[in-house]
């Protein structure tokens, strides 16, 4: 993944540009959002709020363009626990 002059770290920290933060990190892991939003619509919601309500956003905005498979983000992120129980049951 390349994103040229922050543009994720610009657009995704905006408050209704959640999802940008959410679409990169869940393509890191591996993660389909719509496809699991399609059955599990309950958690993707869980999900999506944590996010935008995430005061590491821009942190992680930051992480995900330089160093995109660089763990750290689960340290800081809500839904570190719950990306990683999907990453097992999707695989």
């Amino acid at each position: 993944m390349h994103i040229r002059n922050n543009s994720l770290t610009r657009k995704s920290t905006a408050p209704d540009n959640t999802d940008d933060i959410l679409y990169c990190r869940m393509a890191m892991l591996g993660l389909d959002l719509h496809a699991i939003e399609s059955h599990d619509r309950e958690t993707i919601d869980g999900i999506r709020r944590r996010c935008k309500n995430c005061e590491d956003r821009e942190a992680c905005a930051v992480d995900l363009e330089r160093d995109p498979n660089n763990p750290v983000w689960a340290a800081y992120c809500p839904n570190s626990r719950t990306f990683n129980s999907l990453t097992e049951v999707w695989w």
